[in-house]
């Protein structure tokens, strides 16, 4: 009973404190939430592209002398009024540049693209500086991208279609044909009508896609929505580092008390000493615990992060415990004093969850191989990687070698701090 006595009493002393409070859960929630607000907003929304306003300003004429039926100007218009892209582009015609200008100032539109005055004639006769004006409003981009990509790619057919015109006749002098010239209006319709279908089916048709990326059904281990995931591996990554900092913050209430005089008051009573520092070990014990239960909860409710399954969670969250008050009570073990704590905390504590790959969880493959070799040598690494097969769907019994090298790490780290404290009040 003594030993519950004294851990109820160092819980009740670090849950007093605003400061304890306040590095425990309120400063992991408030950075998570921070990127929450900057990428999160996304999350669970609907994700398709915003509608895109055209306005299209075509001076194009066909040279009295081509072969063509039409300018190109006219075939990069007729793009954004097609049917098949009617549902996210909305196109309108404009009779001068002016005007597609002051249309874009009143957003009207959000892309103007201005078809120069003898486009055809110059593109078709080699010319360097012939292009399409695409002018946009400055604060949308992925209009605007879409929209050059389907006039270059317009572009890039026209130039295909030179070629294959070049190639057939250069066929046809081979096999010794005289060419018809009667004949060249036809090809190039039946390139442009082959070449307009295949447009359509890479873009509109997935069913006769070369390679199609399929989301995972509804109820789905792998959610279709990455920002969802990236705030699940942000909480995770801060409720990591946090953790290790409360199991070391805690263990320095022994430095305080031994400080203030009350510790060797304590030291005076019937009480030995084994079941003294046994129930401030406790304490720390239970403070981790409850923090990572608290910021799972908030976690979950406030970003909606899935923790995954609740037996590999269990797991993940025991070994973290374990983890993170062995390593608390070995640091404090070397500070002298409480004044000590402070740059044994912030530099150790950080160094080691830089090296442990808690800063970008997040993005698993921003560290170099040499990086992730060396978190196998740190516990938060361990633990970062036992949340992250838990998040991943993976079973308990996925993570029963992270668990048994979590717990592990934390027992050895535990017993040499608890000897060293053994000494240091003997």
């Amino acid at each position: 009973m003594k030993i519950l006595d004294i851990a109820f009493k160092d819980l009740t002393r670090s849950f007093r404190s605003a400061f304890a409070i306040g590095m425990m859960v309120i400063a992991p929630l408030m950075l998570t939430g921070l990127i929450y607000f900057a990428f999160g907003g996304m999350s669970g929304g609907d994700v398709s592209m915003t509608a895109v306003k055209v306005g299209v300003v075509n001076a194009d004429k066909l040279p009295a002398d081509s072969v063509l039926e039409a300018p190109i100007g006219d075939n990069i218009r007729s793009m954004f009024f097609d049917e098949s892209v009617g549902s996210w582009i909305t196109a309108t015609d404009y009779a001068d540049e002016a005007s597609a200008r002051s249309a874009l100032d009143e957003q009207e539109i959000g892309v103007a693209v201005i078809i120069p005055q003898n486009f055809t004639e110059r593109y078709l006769s080699g010319k360097q500086d012939v292009q399409v004006l695409i002018i946009s409003d400055p604060t949308l981009s992925i209009g605007p991208a879409v929209v050059q990509d389907m006039v270059t790619m317009m572009v890039d057919g026209v130039a295909g279609g030179g070629i294959a015109l070049q190639t057939i006749m250069e066929r046809l002098d081979a096999n010794g044909i005289q060419t018809d010239p009667a004949q060249i209006p036809s090809w190039i319709e039946r390139y442009g009508n082959w070449y307009a279908e295949f447009q359509r089916n890479l873009f509109h048709h997935p069913d006769k896609a070369a390679y199609v990326v399929v989301a995972p059904a509804a109820g789905e281990m792998e959610t279709a929505d990455p920002i969802q995931k990236v705030m699940g591996l942000t909480m995770a990554g801060q409720m990591i580092f946090f953790a290790f900092f409360t199991g070391a913050y805690s263990m320095m209430s022994i430095l305080r008390e031994d400080e203030e005089g009350t510790l060797a008051r304590l030291f005076t009573t019937p009480t030995d000493r084994t079941s003294i520092l046994t129930g401030k070990f406790l304490a720390v014990f239970l403070t981790v615990i409850l923090q990572g239960i608290v910021l799972m909860v908030a976690g979950h409710y406030a970003f909606g992060v899935n923790w995954g399954e609740f037996g590999a969670m269990g797991l993940a969250l025991t070994g973290q415990v374990f983890a993170a008050t062995g390593l608390g009570v070995l640091l404090i073990a070397f500070v002298k004093n409480s004044r000590q704590g402070g740059p044994v905390l912030g530099g150790g504590l950080t160094a080691l969850g830089m090296l442990g790959g808690l800063f970008t969880a997040n993005m698993p493959n921003a560290m170099p191989a040499a990086m992730n070799t060396i978190a196998n040598f740190t516990p938060q690494g361990w633990v970062l990687k036992a949340w992250r097969l838990v998040m991943d769907g993976s079973a308990a019994g996925d993570l029963l070698i992270p668990f048994a090298v979590m717990v592990a790490m934390g027992v050895v780290m535990f017993v040499v701090g608890a000897a060293m404290f053994g000494k240091r009040f003997a």
